[in-house]
């Protein structure tokens, strides 16, 4: 298995914020490209440590890389077994332009909790609340659509994160095939 980055190194800053002179993130994709996602709102959801909006994402990209992490992993345990986290961690970074659309929904549905329970008072914390509701739904739909999708797009077999012995994958290996019906 070649040696990989963790989770959080390779998919921080992957999804980027457009504005500000941010720098284009390797996936092109923009958390605040997302209908309801301003770096304004951003900005007036962050709290004493926060600060500002580059404090509330980074907080929200952690959070969100994190469970990500736990469901790429549930959801490659449908299709096979794996027995290590540093599998699916190599699986996740060497696939994560396949991965990007899902992980930009996980991270708007964080965000839109973040919004929600915000103990800053303003506009988009009152008024706008069902708004960031009804948004947070529709994220984690959209991710849970994209997510299933995404990892049959994945090429175990093709994979360097999989340890080979000739042709064929290690009966007691890190990963194991599982029938499914998916």
């Amino acid at each position: 298995m070649t040696e990989s980055p963790s989770i959080l190194q390779c998919l921080t800053g992957y999804i980027g914020l457009m504005g500000c002179g941010s720098a284009e993130p390797g996936s092109g994709l923009y958390i605040n490209s997302l209908p309801g996602i301003s770096l304004e709102m951003m900005d007036n959801i962050a709290d004493a440590e926060q600060k500002t909006f580059l404090g509330v994402w980074n907080e929200i990209q952690k959070r969100g890389i994190l469970s990500f992490r736990t469901y790429f992993m549930a959801q490659l345990n449908k299709c096979y077994q794996i027995n290590q986290w540093d599998t699916v961690e190599c699986l996740a970074c060497e696939n994560r332009d396949l991965l990007s659309t899902c992980l930009m929904y996980l991270l708007g549905h964080e965000l839109m909790i973040e919004r929600i329970y915000s103990n800053r008072i303003n506009r988009y914390t009152t008024i706008d609340l069902d708004e960031a509701k009804e948004l947070k739904d529709y994220y984690i739909s959209k991710f849970q659509n994209e997510l299933p999708l995404a990892v049959q797009g994945i090429d175990v077999e093709k994979s360097d994160c999989i340890v080979k012995e000739t042709d064929c994958m290690q009966e007691n290996g890190p990963i194991h095939y599982r029938e499914s019906l998916m």
